[in-house]
């Protein structure tokens, strides 16, 4: 019983019905799934796109805030500068105590209005280059003259540095903390005191009598960073800016402030210079930035790409469950209507398995409009014919079992033919007809080989034959037919066709030297790589072009049935065998000239010797 499912199973699997609804169904799989995966990652494209896009009009609007913001401190730095107290503090060392105390006094004065009419500022320090500085924040006002460690400690770091190189260009820095700028003799020891506030720093140096000053302006982190990040309502996004080394000097989480920033490669390589916008996708992230070309800072937003995918997981959710749907429907579907479709098939599959085990001229009844119904006719007209036919070759062979059998009661015994010759030879030789015994011998030699088993003989063989012949030729025409042979010796141990050459010899005799009593017929064999060319040549009379042509043709034609003697029988004949034995490129090929005779040349394989 499982034996029997088992041929069962296998036999519905490979079944042609099962076949073409598991094809259906892969293709259809196939382009369902093609579709879907580009529908997918189009639609997550264009919200890549969509969001690119939104993101550079931000970038645009934060751009000019913080142009705005960058702006106003610049003005602030210039209204700094412009006051006569600012700029003598760069002679400080060469001031009368008491007008250095008047100097410092109004400096710390502009300090405080700038911090109070602007919000934003923490703290104003000025740095002179003779090691003088002071500082202003909100709660007090600090001074430090000729302090080695404070002076080397700020004359050494980066802002000192750009400074020297901008001239009195207002240049922004990030990372800095309110410690980096602490001037006083004695650190608060209040916990609010001594956590690290970062700055956004913007420095401007000025210039008087060879000496130099620099006024650093430190704003509030958090007010900068609600600039260019207020309006950011994408949940899970990084906003930040970075300086032009990469490295984040502005970020709403000041644990990342000094860390270096994801900023796309095309930043650092811009196909244009004008370029400010870049975008890449970089470990499951939508990197964008902006340069802020006031600042020579660049504004930096990374978006997991989770966000943009999150919109189109209910439409995943959608094609999948029509992808099943549909799947499960076309299954069901296609399993019918494939099962209705061939099922006239499988009844003409019972019908052939039942003539394979001998119930011959069985047709099938039905009538269809399709390719199958074509089918179906023509295997009745095939059951018919094959059945007809069986009948017939029953009675052809009943036939021939007659005429074989007919045929050997009458074939002739070839020793009473031997027997009947050499008594007619005797006879001659006992009245002295040597001419009557030469013929007899000859005859009894040229008919020899007709009664030989097998359908090849040696070329050696062939030739002996076609001396016998022209031996008998000469007899009727005089001795005026000359046979030379030009074939070497290792070529006549070859296998040939047998009674090959004999009627081409024939042929030459009877139409090219029929009227002149006689000619010259040249053999030739030579051994040409793997086959042997023959030539066979007379100086008979030759023909002209058109009949030449006409045999060319006749040859050529191979279901001509050449009829006369004109025709050449014997040509037509032995050109039909070759080309049936060894392949029609091996067809004999005609030259003739008229009044210098004709040649005849082919080509055969060289058969294995025996």
């Amino acid at each position: 019983m499982t034996r029997m499912m088992r041929l069962f199973n296998r036999a519905n699997r490979y079944s042609l019905a099962n076949q073409l609804v598991v094809s259906f169904l892969i293709i259809f799989l196939l382009i369902f799934t093609i579709s879907s995966l580009f529908a997918y990652f189009g639609i997550l494209n264009v919200l890549k796109k969509n969001a690119v896009d939104t993101n550079q009009q931000r970038f645009k609007q934060n751009d000019y805030n913080l142009s705005v913001f960058v702006n106003e401190v610049d003005q602030v730095s210039r209204q700094l500068f412009l006051e006569a107290e600012l700029q003598n503090l760069i002679n400080f060392k060469s001031m009368t105590e008491m007008n250095s105390v008047l100097q410092v006094s109004a400096a710390f004065q502009y300090f405080t209005e700038a911090l109070s009419d602007n919000k934003f500022i923490d703290s104003i320090s000025y740095f002179g280059d003779n090691g003088f500085m002071i500082r202003t924040t909100a709660q007090r006002n600090d001074i430090l003259y000729d302090s080695n460690s404070k002076v080397n400690e700020f004359y050494q770091n980066q802002v000192y540095g750009k400074m020297k190189s901008a001239g009195q260009t207002l240049v922004w820095f990030g990372g800095f903390t309110d410690q980096d700028f602490n001037i006083a003799d004695s650190t608060p020891i209040s916990s609010k005191a001594t956590t690290p506030i970062h700055y956004i720093t913007a420095a401007r140096s000025f210039y008087s009598n060879n000496h130099s000053a620099t006024l650093v302006i430190n704003m509030d982190m958090k007010y900068f960073n609600d600039i260019y990040n207020h309006a950011n309502d994408i949940e899970n996004n990084d906003l930040y800016l970075v300086d032009g080394s990469g490295r984040i000097v502005s970020h709403g989480d000041e644990e990342k402030i000094g860390q270096a920033g994801a900023v796309p490669e095309q930043v650092f390589h811009p196909a244009h210079a004008s370029d400010k916008f870049a975008s890449e996708e970089r470990n499951g992230k939508q990197i964008m930035s902006y340069r802020i070309n006031e600042m020579g800072w660049i504004l930096v937003n990374e978006i997991p790409v989770s966000l943009f995918i999150r919109d189109i997981l209910t439409l995943r959710l959608i094609v999948v469950t029509m992808f099943i749907f549909s799947l499960a429907s076309a299954a069901v579907l296609s399993r019918y209507w494939i099962r209705r479709i061939t099922k006239p098939l499988n009844s003409l599959t019972t019908v052939v398995r039942r003539m394979g085990q001998g119930n011959l001229g069985l047709t099938l009844d039905l009538d269809l409009k399709n390719e199958l119904g074509i089918l179906i006719a023509q295997f009745n007209k095939m059951s018919k014919n094959i059945q007809d036919l069986i009948e017939q070759k029953e009675s052809i062979q009943e036939e021939k079992r007659t005429i074989e059998i007919g045929a050997l009661q009458s074939q002739i015994n070839p020793h009473f033919f031997y027997n009947t010759l050499n008594t007619i030879k005797w006879m001659a030789i006992m009245v002295k007809a040597d001419n009557i015994v030469e013929s007899i011998t000859t005859l009894g030699d040229y008919l020899q080989p007709m009664f030989k088993q097998g359908m090849l003989c040696t070329i050696r063989e062939e030739i002996d034959y076609i001396e016998n012949y022209i031996k008998i030729m000469n007899y009727r025409m005089a001795g005026g037919v000359k046979l030379h042979f030009q074939i070497a010796p290792e070529v006549t141990e070859y296998p040939i066709l047998r009674f090959l050459l004999q009627p081409l010899v024939e042929n030459a005799i009877t139409h090219g030297l029929k009227n002149q009593n006689g000619g010259v017929i040249t053999i030739t064999a030579s051994e040409q790589k793997n086959e042997i060319v023959w030539r066979i040549s007379d100086n008979g009379e030759g023909m002209s072009e058109d009949k030449l042509q006409e045999i060319r043709e006749s040859l050529h034609r191979s279901n001509s049935e050449p009829s006369g003697e004109k025709k050449g029988i014997g040509l037509y004949n032995t050109n039909r065998r070759i080309q049936l034995h060894f392949g029609d490129r091996h067809a004999i090929k005609i030259q003739s000239e008229l009044n210098a005779g004709t040649e005849l040349q082919f080509t055969i394989p060289k058969v294995q010797k025996t």
